[in-house]
Parts: C-alpha cells; structure tokens; sequence
C-alpha cells in the first residue's frame, strides 16, 4: 500500500482542509455515485478506471451525505483547469 508523505499532505494548508489517506477508495466511490445519480455530465473528465480523480465538488453550506442525496453545487476537473472557476464560486 502507498500511503501519501508528509509533504505531499503539507500541500494544502487552509485550517478548515481535512485530508486523510482513503486506501479502499470509499469516498471516490461515493462521490462517483452521487454525480452519477444526480447526471452531473462530463464523466470521463471526473472517472478514471472506476475512481473519482483530480477533481473538486462544493457542497452547499449544512449540506448531509446521508443515503446518497447529497448533489455537489460546483464540480470541475481537472483540478489545474477549473482551480479559478471554484474560487470564484466560493466568493
């Protein structure tokens, strides 16, 4: 198992970040499923083999991942292309 270094997990420094290391893939998973199910278009741009990659997804404020109802406001990849685009969604 390849487990991410220091300081690839340095990379992000915004205290409200929270990075973990998903080894089972459980979360691309997830939000494979919730685009999929909400017909978020552009899939092989956020799909690589079966995992979620190099993208980014807002949630609205107070938003729950509660039985896959969650539907991301913003999703963009990859994340060099659409980096600029999210920030100003986010103001």
């Amino acid at each position: 198992m390849v487990v991410p270094s220091d300081s690839v997990l340095r990379r992000i420094t915004d205290a409200r970040a929270a990075q973990f290391y998903d080894s089972k893939h459980l979360v691309s998973k997830a939000l494979q499923a919730q685009m999929l199910a909400h017909g978020v278009t552009g899939q092989d741009y956020y799909v690589k083999d079966e995992y979620v990659w190099d993208a980014a997804a807002v949630y609205p404020a107070g938003m729950r991942w509660e039985n896959g109802s969650a539907k991301p406001d913003f999703v963009g990849a990859p994340i060099v292309e659409v980096s600029e685009r999210m920030v100003a969604y986010l103001k």
